[in-house]
């Protein structure tokens, strides 16, 4: 028990250490990583969609050319 409460202790104690971002640059962040993955949603949407496209294009050359 005597440990718990010394790593509780030492917890507190660091947490007292951090720098908080600011609300102003918390909500900044999120927007940007929000933004990051709604591009990267798209990006990838797009290349899946090319790929899938080239592929059933390509089995249908191979199968049905003949």
């Amino acid at each position: 028990m005597k440990n718990l409460v010394s790593f509780l202790q030492e917890v507190k104690a660091e947490l007292s250490r951090v720098i908080w971002p600011s609300k102003e640059e918390f909500f900044g962040s999120v927007v940007v990583v929000v933004i990051t993955m709604i591009a990267f949603a798209i990006f990838l949407g797009l290349v899946n969609n090319v790929f899938q496209t080239g592929a059933l294009r390509g089995f249908e050359y191979l199968v049905f050319s003949r």
